[in-house]
């Protein structure tokens, strides 16, 4: 099955910001041209931008515009902050409602685990480049008979 658009658009802009193509403090296009760019609809391009909020890797500005935030104001995710996520959507009373807060934060945290497991797997061959046989980066990651997956 496709990925969703919102996905693949907020990845995109997420790989931009984080290797520096969209340095800290640019605006990003308005979101009519952001939906003209790339065909979708201006809800599509809204939950991309939810996305990226999420991850505080853009602020909006009501008015103003969205803005890529400057790697000093980037703050790391707070573990706790998960517990107390996952608490609030329990106290939300309609199911529907609660069943769409979950829904977007496993979105989150999906697209977190997938940038790890692409560090992750960078690193490992980078090691590997380095001369490092896979049996060994993979005892030295705790990992069973050296197998990597």
């Amino acid at each position: 099955m496709a990925e969703a658009a919102y996905l693949t658009i907020a990845e995109d802009y997420a790989r931009r910001i984080r290797n520096g193509t969209l340095p800290g403090d640019a605006q990003l296009p308005s979101h009519a041209e952001l939906a003209e760019r790339h065909g979708v609809s201006r809800s599509v391009i809204r939950q991309a931008i939810q996305l990226l909020a999420n991850q505080q890797l853009v602020r909006t500005i009501p008015r103003r515009g969205t803005f890529v935030v400057g790697q000093k104001q980037a703050r790391r995710p707070d573990p706790v902050q998960l517990d107390d996520d996952v608490d609030e959507i329990r106290s939300v009373a309609h199911p529907i409602r609660r069943a769409q807060l979950a829904a977007n934060l496993i979105t989150h945290y999906q697209l977190r685990i997938a940038e790890l497991s692409g560090i992750r797997q960078t690193a490992i061959e980078d090691a590997h480049d380095h001369g490092m046989s896979i049996a060994d980066i993979g005892e030295r990651l705790g990992l069973s008979n050296g197998h990597i997956g």
